[in-house]
């Protein structure tokens, strides 16, 4: 299926049209497809030694009528005169009267050819073997033929050889050059190994790879082929809906419950640039299904008192280069919300998740070869089952189509072992948390637990490994757990996988009380909080303010997950039975609209002594920070470590999360987290310094700790001067100097900020000054002032010498309009201060510091990853601080 199938046949049909030439016509000496010389009515152009022959392909999916041929006709032979051949070829539903018609005029109709694309393959794979064994070659194997013509049909489209002369001689070699190549490609092509067709085989690869995947996960003796067909009065042909795939089962995630499924495939070579028309077909194609199975009453599904329906899409290219494609991101917004049912859950698996899943399956089932691959079924409040601890069983739930966190079980009477597959990049924070998730899945279910990642290094990472399983302080576990590499599907694993039977074995079954181990769930360290929540554990943070239902749908998009309703309890009961991965719930964090106070950036500027690079430098210091949580409720829940920015080799870079314990909170909540971020960048003789930190004290006291140890450090180094420079309230010569200042934020040159806005301004009246008779009432009362609304800049006071002169002016808060990525017209807020200078009692005095806010609009949540653009902006207010700093001679 797909919105391009026009598009598509009628290139086909070109590549028949030039096969059909180069086999039976020896005439002709050079052909252009798509000629720039000609008119836009010509597609091929032929020439010979006495003569031109130019012709057009028409296709349509309505009926083709007579007048419209002889119209085409007539501009094909206006357009382009003095030709000595005319050809149109017909592609489509011709009336009765253009299907007697073998010429219009001076026009020769070529014999029309149907539109179904899979039709027109089969004719060009057949035409393409012919002329390929013609050549000397051996004939091409059943797997590569379907797509070596659409492969090819995408190389006519798309290549330099489109409207240049070529000669029959460059011709001919071109394409058998580009027959091969695209062979070879194809032999190693993943999914076409998979989906390898058998002698005569009638099924296209979109089906083959559907069936091959639906298999490895339990699906079978599913419905094939589900098809319905509706009288369309415009055509007057029946228009035939589909779906590759219906079944049911019992749901596995949820008690007294059925799953219903429809599952639709496609195959492109490679992804297109828009998504839109190929959704909007598939959803209509598979809610008429949906209608007519409910007509027939086949669903509900009468075996448990409700159902759930799940709508699967797999959309899969066989481009090498796109293997590991994350096409949702780009595909997500293409799921209206007045396309979709509201009973229905929609699953996009593009080739990431694919391979995800796959790769997963065939290395649990290279693993203890000879025993069943059976998926773990996580107990939650949905499926309770008193004493029973890890349900399991042959057949994937629908929910973990496109997971990123994948358990399966390999047992036998004697050895239970659990493999957790997990598709996010090995690091300490996601090993911590995958660790977590197995115990809390298992509560020692196993014999052991193998831990899969898609880029595991033994070499580099065993380490790693050790430190992370020993800091959750039990001596089981460090005997249980190992780390491995998942092997990403090859040909050679997956013809492993294809000669193994696809019979199942049936669930034996074990007393789980009886084999538990010592390893129970009081093993886990309640004050270790790197986890991955789910099922109960997620429903408290699911249900509080801080996320609102379209923050759900937002993230469930991101994972190709989409829904119609915005009812939060359906939302919350879907997303509970759900696993995610690490990287999923950092991302889920950043769209939770949190009501705290935001972070703030404090710099220190520091001159450097001798030019030595950063990678030179911190790999000479040793800073100490055993002490920097001393006399704190607070400790680092990562290794403080200052690491360079694989962007920038002139920055290095701090970061470490951290745990408090809040005793005035809930019980459920009282551990609150926070985040430190150290940036340090060497701009020529200049080192910065950036520490960003959330507003709590513990926070600033450490970061201000960590920073004192690295300097200590770089003098003793001898890499920086003894002076610091910090820009302080009273580092301003005068108060005018201080006002324009601040006041230079609204005059910024910058390619991604606009048009800044001051929202509001905090100062107080120096009384050591002449103040104006209109504010002399507050002279003597000791009052911080704020002004605020739209566009304060129009204020004229401001701008007023006399004005500036007795203004203690602390604060400014100005909103940015950003152009960046594709967004456009995005709103950025920076309030600029000097930290409630005016508030201090001694004398007044603070350091400079800046706190940004994006505005969380639905276009920035829905971007792939929220944290890299938020740096990005960051960065440029940086950026714009320093040239600030040196306009006013504060830095060199």
């Amino acid at each position: 299926m797909g919105g391009n199938a026009g598009i598509r046949g009628y290139l086909i049909q070109t590549i028949i049209c030039v096969l059909d030439a180069l086999d039976s016509d020896n005439q002709w000496t050079k052909v252009t497809l798509e000629p720039l010389d000609e008119s836009e009515k010509v597609d091929i152009k032929w020439t010979y030694p006495d003569k031109v022959k130019v012709c057009q392909v028409k296709s349509s999916q309505n009926i083709i009528r007579l007048n419209d041929a002889k119209k085409w006709s007539n501009d094909l032979i206006t357009k382009s005169p003095n030709i000595e051949e005319y050809e149109l070829i017909v592609v489509g539903h011709p009336e009765e009267k253009l299907l007697k018609s073998d010429s219009i005029g001076d026009v020769k109709i070529s014999k029309v050819q149907s539109l179904d694309t899979d039709n027109l393959i089969d004719i060009a794979s057949t035409k393409i073997d012919a002329y390929y064994e013609k050549h000397g070659r051996s004939k091409m194997s059943f797997k590569v033929r379907e797509i070596l013509v659409k492969t090819l049909t995408m190389h006519f489209g798309t290549n330099s050889i489109t409207g240049k002369e070529v000669t029959r001689y460059d011709f001919d070699k071109q394409l058998l050059d580009w027959i091969s190549a695209i062979e070879r490609q194809i032999e190693t092509n993943p999914f076409a190994v998979l989906a390898s067709p058998a002698p005569n085989e009638s099924k296209t690869f979109n089906f083959r790879i559907a069936k091959k995947i639906l298999d490895l996960i339990g699906w079978t003796n599913f419905n094939e082929d589900v098809s319905l067909k509706i009288y369309n009065d415009k055509t007057e042909e029946d228009d035939e809906f589909k779906v590759d795939f219906f079944g049911d089962f019992e749901s596995k995630l949820k008690s007294d419950t059925d799953d219903a499924i429809l599952v639709t495939s496609i195959h492109d070579l490679i992804y297109p640039s828009s998504s839109k028309k190929e959704i909007q077909n598939y959803i209509y194609s598979s809610e008429k299904i949906f209608d007519d199975l409910q007509t027939q009453k086949k669903i509900p599904i009468k075996r448990n008192s409700s159902t759930e329906y799940h709508n699967i899409l797999f959309w899969l290219t066989t481009e090498n280069s796109e293997v590991n494609q994350d096409f949702i991101h780009h595909a997500k917004d293409n799921y209206k919300k007045d396309w979709l049912n509201e009973e229905m859950y929609y699953y996009l698996v593009d080739n990431n998740k694919a391979i995800f899943l796959i790769s997963s399956i065939v290395t649990a089932k290279n693993y203890r070869d000879d025993l069943t691959v059976k998926f773990l079924y996580p107990i939650t409040e949905a499926n309770q089952s008193p004493g029973q601890i890890g349900k399991r069983g042959t057949k994937l739930p629908a929910q973990y189509i496109n997971s990123s966190i994948l358990p399966i079980i390999k047992e036998s009477s004697n050895k239970i072992s659990i493999l957790i597959f997990c598709s996010d990049s090995f690091s300490e924070d996601t090993l911590k948390k995958l660790i977590w998730l197995t115990i809390r899945l298992t509560s020692g279910l196993g014999n052991e637990y193998i831990l899969y990642f898609p880029d595991y290094n033994e070499m580099e990472n065993k380490n790693i490994v050790a430190e992370a399983i020993r800091s959750f302080d039990d001596e089981i576990l460090e005997e249980k757990i190992q780390v491995k590499k998942y092997d990403r599907i090859d040909t050679e694993a997956l013809d492993g996988v294809l000669s193994t039977s696809n019979s199942l074995a049936k669930n034996e079954t074990f007393d789980e009380l009886q084999t538990q181990t010592q390893l129970k769930s009081k093993h886990l360290n309640e004050a270790f909080i790197n986890i991955l929540p789910y099922g109960d554990i997620i429903k408290p943070f699911l249900k509080t303010d801080a996320i609102t239902a379209n923050d759900m749908k937002i993230f469930l998009g991101k994972k190709g997950i989409f829904v119609k309703s915005a009812d939060r309890s359906k939302l919350i009961g879907l997303m509970s039975v759900l696993l995610f991965s690490p990287k999923e719930l950092e991302d889920f964090k950043t769209l939770i609209d949190v009501k705290d106070r935001p972070v703030n950036t404090t710099n220190e500027i520091f001159q450097i002594k001798q030019n030595e690079s950063l990678e030179s430098i911190f790999k000479r210091i040793r800073p100490n920070f055993d002490n920097v949580t001393e006399n704190l409720n607070t400790k680092l829940l990562d290794t403080p470590i200052f690491k360079p920015n694989p962007s920038n080799p002139n920055e290095y870079i701090l970061d470490i999360r951290t745990e408090r314990k809040d005793p005035t909170s809930q019980v459920s909540v009282n551990t609150l987290w926070g985040r430190i971020e150290i940036i340090c960048t060497k701009e020529n003789d200049t080192l910065v310094v950036n520490r960003i930190n959330t507003v709590s004290r513990e926070d600033k006291v450490i970061a201000k700790r960590v920073m004192k140890s690295v300097e200590s450090e770089f003098k003793q180094a001898d890499f920086i001067k003894d002076d610091t420079i910090k820009i302080m309230f009273k580092s301003f010569t005068n108060n005018i100097a201080r006002v324009n200042f601040l006041l230079s934020f609204t005059n910024i040159t910058s390619t991604i900020f606009k048009d800044p806005e001051i929202k509001s301004i905090k100062f107080k009246f120096d009384d050591v000054e002449d103040i104006p008779e209109a504010f002399k009432d507050k002279k003597d009362k000791d009052l911080i002032t704020y002004f605020s609304g739209r566009n304060l800049s129009g204020i004229n006071e401001i701008s007023d010498e006399d004005f500036k002169k007795v203004l203690l002016l602390e604060e400014i808060y100005i909103t940015y309009k950003y152009d960046h990525y594709n967004l456009k017209n995005g709103f950025y807020s920076v309030k600029y201060n000097f930290s409630d200078a005016l508030k201090n009692r001694l004398e007044k005095d603070g350091v400079f510091k800046s706190e940004p806010n994006l505005y969380m609009s639905s276009q920035v949540k829905k971007l792939a990853n929220i944290d890299l653009f938020k740096r990005e902006l960051s960065k440029e207010i940086e950026r714009i601080k320093l040239e600030k700093l040196r306009q006013f001679n504060i830095i060199e």
